[in-house]
């Protein structure tokens, strides 16, 4: 799985083209996976857990998971900038929510993804 995350992550920034008739608007080619991560920000009163659903140069698809802190689950309310933690590959990555249907939430990467270099209790 971490090999698939920067596989994905690392792949040319270069336009994927789609047909005309395809409703796709996204450039950066995405790569499907099953990650477990992790939502945190000061804003949330606690780490939210999620599955990355795929992944691609400029963003990904999360699906948020209800847990025993997060009882809310999908209807949690997320702030608009987050950091998306990948503990089994040891990064983290700024991200702006850029859309939201029930459960998953499209991102945007704000910066490259960096080594985890804090010490995350999740």
């Amino acid at each position: 799985m971490a090999l698939e995350y920067a596989e994905a992550v690392s792949m040319s920034f270069e336009p994927h083209f789609i047909a005309p008739h395809q409703r796709e608007r996204r450039w950066a080619v995405r790569k499907p996976m099953a990650a477990p991560a992790t939502i945190i920000s000061r804003e949330l009163p606690v780490p939210i857990l999620c599955i990355m659903r795929d992944v691609s140069t400029t963003g990904a698809k999360l699906e948020i998971k209800e847990s025993q802190d997060n009882f809310l689950g999908p209807r949690i309310r997320l702030p608009a900038y987050f950091t998306l933690v990948i503990r089994s590959d040891r990064m983290e990555v700024d991200c702006a929510a850029v859309w939201r249907k029930q459960a998953e939430i499209g991102v945007r990467f704000l910066a490259a993804p960096r080594s985890l270099m804090r010490a995350v209790k999740i």
